[in-house]
């Protein structure tokens, strides 16, 4: 499920209100906007159940983060997942439905595969405000494009690697790619909009490419590998104006995911 460009527009715009007077350098402080909104929020131990949870009690509503799942204040996991309950008490539609009981309280976890609309929703608005649309892309001008700035907007923005990636496809000033697989087997995929149309030489479900760099990934020390050039047949049917394409990629010890990123000169 996708959310349309119009709901995308009204959430970037909201996330963007609302993180203006909430910024001290690159991060938003998100304890103050929950201060703001009177909204108390707890990291506890919750243990192996939930990252966090929004819930209504009559006549205010809480905020529950989970420690036992990494989500310590002020960590990169802690701020996304207290940026998407704001993001489910902030958005309208959200709010009102668990107030008069129209969706009961869920619990929210943090990954990329099988969300339903509303989390999709909260996850936009999370990257969004953490992530605020100018800054961004004034933080990423005029930069050269690797894993490496990738990394350094993870830092200045005390955001994970993937929320960087995936605002910088929506966003970004480049034309790139991402695959994400776990033992050699593709997981999810996403691309620039401005990214050629050509037909893939991969789907969901199926094995990385055979040449590919991440074909041949073996996890050890080195979580990065070097910037390599690729043939475009590795990848794809369709010729492009290009040749080649640069290929490169990093290895999480935390979830055991390859994430690999494809882009022009």
């Amino acid at each position: 499920m996708e959310m349309n460009l119009h709901r995308k527009k009204l959430i970037n715009n909201l996330a963007n209100f609302v993180s203006e007077n909430f910024i001290e350098g690159h991060r938003v402080n998100l304890i103050k906007i929950a201060e703001y909104e009177e909204l108390p929020v707890y990291f506890d131990h919750y243990e192996n159940t939930f990252d966090g949870m929004l819930v209504y009690m009559d006549p205010m509503f809480h905020i529950h983060i989970n420690i036992d799942k990494g989500n310590i204040v002020n960590s990169k996991r802690g701020r996304f997942t207290l940026a998407h309950e704001l993001g489910h008490y902030l958005i309208d539609e959200h709010r009102i439905a668990l107030k008069y009981g129209m969706i009961s309280s869920h619990q929210s976890k943090n990954g990329l595969l099988n969300k339903d609309l509303i989390e999709l929703e909260a996850d936009y608005f999370a990257s969004c405000v953490l992530m605020p649309e100018a800054l961004f892309k004034d933080t990423c001008a005029r930069r050269k494009f690797s894993f490496t700035l990738i990394q350094e907007l993870s830092n200045v923005f005390q955001v994970s690697i993937m929320a960087v990636i995936l605002r910088f496809i929506e966003v970004g000033s480049r034309e790139f790619m991402v695959v994400i697989s776990k033992n050699n087997m593709i997981r999810w995929y996403a691309k620039s909009h401005d990214f050629q149309k050509v037909s893939f030489k991969f789907k969901v479900n199926s094995s990385l490419p055979i040449g590919s760099i991440s074909s041949m990934f073996k996890s050890s020390s080195d979580l990065l590998t070097e910037i390599e050039t690729m043939d475009t047949d590795v990848w794809f049917i369709n010729k492009f104006y290009s040749d080649t394409i640069y290929e490169q990629c990093y290895y999480s010890e935390i979830n055991g995911y390859l994430t690999t990123l494809l882009w022009f000169k």
